[in-house]
C-alpha cells in the first residue's frame, strides 16, 4: 500500500495553542504505519524554495492553522492555491476565529477552491465558513499535549495568574479617533459595549441587532458596506471583539487592586493598578512555566472563542492549576463549574472579588479544583484523540479518491502537476 504522505507547512505564526497540535502531529505521525510524514517550514524570502520542496515530497496531505500556511500561484492566468494545482488537499486547523484571517478565507472562496478542507475547534467557526460556502468543515475539541509541561516542580510563587491582554480600551478608541469615520467609530464602541454587557452574545450577531435600531441613512450605509466590502466589514467584527475583550479585562483588573502576587500574561497598555507584574513569555514552554508557578489562573472568554472552551483552561488543568473563569452557557460543556472550573459573574463585582479571595484563602479548595480538572483533562483533553480522528479522516479521503476515475489533465500550469490524480474533498 502507497504510504499517505502528510507535510505540516509552518509559517513561524502559529499560536501558541497551536504548538499542542504540532507537537501531536509530530508525535503520531512520524510512527504511524501507512503514514508519511515530514515538517516543511516556508521560507517567506524565498517561497519558491518551499514551493520546490513540496513539488519534491509530494504530499497527498498537508496541514497548516488558520489559513496562514495556504500558498497561491498561477494557473490558467489564475490566481489558484498551490494545493489545488498540484492537487493535494490542504487541512486548516482553525485554533482562531475565521475572522481574523478572514481576507485568506475571502480569497480560498473568490478562487472556488475544491481541494481545501477545515477543521474547527469552536462549532461557531463552522457556521461561518458554512456561511461563506464551505462544505468540507470537521470539529474537533480543543485539546493539551502534556509532553510539553515543565518536568521539574515549580514554586507556587504567583498568587493569581491573568491570562489575556490589559489594555485600556480607551486607548484603542483613541487610535480609531485618527482612522475611522466617526459614526462608525461610534457604532463600533456600541457594539462593543453592548458585547460587554451580555457576555454570551459575540459581535457577529450584535450589529444585526443593534443595527435595526439605527437609522435607514445609517443602515443603508453600514450594508453598503457590508455587501460590497466583505473584508472592511469583518475587519470591523474584528475590531469590535478585541473591544469587548479589552473592556472585560480591564473592567475586572481594576476591581482587583489591592491583591497581591498578580501577575498579567499579556499585552499591556494603560495604567494598571499599582503592584501588579507582567510576565513577558514569548513561546509555550514559558507560559506553561509560568501557570505551573500560579496558585490560581484568573481569566476570560474571549471574543473570539464564541462556543469552545479554548486551551488555556486546559493548559492550566493538564498542570493541576485551578482556572477562574467568567460563566457562559457552554461552560458545562467542558468543565462543572465549582467542581473542576471556579466559574464567576462577569459583571459582578463582589462575585470576582469573594471567589478569588477564598480560594487565595483555601489551599485545600485549591488543590480538589486543581485535580478534578486534571481528571476531566486526562479523560477528555488529550491530543491522542483528536489525531486519531485526524488519521482516520485522511485515510477515508484517500480511499474514496483512490477508488474515484482520474480527472482530465490540464494543459496550462504555472506549477508542474507532480501526475497524481488530484484527491479532491468534494
Amino acid at each position: 500500500m502507497e504510504k499517505i504522505r502528510v507535510a505540516l507547512i509552518l509559517t513561524g505564526f502559529e499560536e501558541l495553542a497551536d504548538f499542542h497540535l504540532i507537537e501531536s502531529l509530530k508525535e503520531h505521525l512520524s510512527s504511524a504505519p501507512n503514514f508519511e510524514f515530514k515538517v516543511i517550514e516556508i521560507n517567506h524570502k524565498e517561497i519558491q524554495k518551499t514551493v520546490e520542496e513540496i513539488q519534491q515530497y509530494r504530499p497527498i496531505f498537508t496541514i497548516e492553522f488558520n489559513t496562514k500556511g495556504v500558498i497561491w500561484g498561477q494557473n490558467n492566468q489564475e490566481k489558484k492555491t498551490l494545493h489545488d494545482i498540484m492537487g493535494f488537499v490542504n487541512i486548516s486547523i482553525m485554533t482562531q476565529d475565521p475572522i481574523i484571517n478572514a481576507p485568506n478565507i475571502l480569497e480560498l472562496k473568490r478562487t472556488n477552491t475544491i481541494n481545501s478542507l477545515f477543521v474547527i475547534t469552536d462549532l461557531r467557526y463552522g457556521e461561518f465558513l458554512a456561511r461563506l460556502g464551505f462544505q468540507n468543515i470537521f470539529f474537533i475539541a480543543p485539546c493539551a499535549n502534556e509532553n510539553l509541561a515543565p518536568k521539574d516542580e515549580k514554586e507556587k510563587d504567583i498568587n493569581v495568574l491573568f491570562i489575556g491582554d490589559a489594555i485600556d480600551p480607551n486607548e484603542l478608541i483613541k487610535k480609531w479617533s485618527n482612522a475611522m469615520d466617526p459614526v462608525l467609530k461610534d457604532f463600533l464602541v456600541e457594539v462593543g459595549e453592548f458585547c460587554f454587557r451580555n457576555p454570551e452574545i459575540t459581535p457577529l450577531y450584535a450589529v444585526d441587532y443593534l443595527l435595526s435600531l439605527m437609522n435607514p441613512q445609517f443602515q443603508e450605509a453600514f450594508n453598503k458596506m457590508r455587501n460590497e466590502q466583505p473584508q472592511a466589514y469583518y475587519q470591523f467584527l474584528f475590531q469590535t471583539g478585541i473591544y469587548t475583550n479589552l473592556r472585560r479585562n480591564w473592567f475586572i483588573l481594576n476591581y482587583l487592586e489591592g491583591i497581591e502576587g498578580l501577575v498579567i500574561a499579556g499585552i499591556t497598555e494603560g495604567n494598571l493598578p499599582e503592584g501588579f507584574q507582567v510576565a513577558q513569555i514569548t513561546n509555550i514552554k514559558e507560559k506553561l512555566e509560568y501557570i505551573k508557578r500560579a496558585k490560581l489562573v484568573l481569566t476570560t472568554f474571549p471574543t473570539f472563542v464564541p462556543s469552545s472552551i479554548g486551551f488555556t483552561p486546559l493548559e492550566a488543568a493538564m498542570l493541576k492549576t485551578p482556572t477562574m473563569i467568567n460563566y457562559r452557557h457552554t461552560l458545562p460543556s467542558f468543565f462543572k463549574p465549582n467542581e473542576e472550573i471556579i466559574a464567576f459573574n462577569p459583571l459582578d463585582r463582589l462575585d470576582i472579588e469573594e471567589k478569588l479571595l477564598f480560594y487565595l484563602e483555601n489551599e485545600k479548595d485549591r488543590e480538589i479544583i486543581g485535580e478534578n480538572a486534571y481528571k476531566a483533562f486526562d479523560q477528555k483533553f488529550r491530543c491522542n484523540d483528536r489525531i486519531e480522528f485526524l488519521k482516520n479522516l485522511m485515510i477515508d479521503i484517500y480511499n474514496k479518491a483512490k477508488n474515484s476515475p482520474p480527472p482530465q489533465p490540464s494543459s496550462q500550469q504555472s506549477l508542474n502537476n507532480p501526475g497524481r490524480r488530484p484527491p479532491s474533498v468534494n
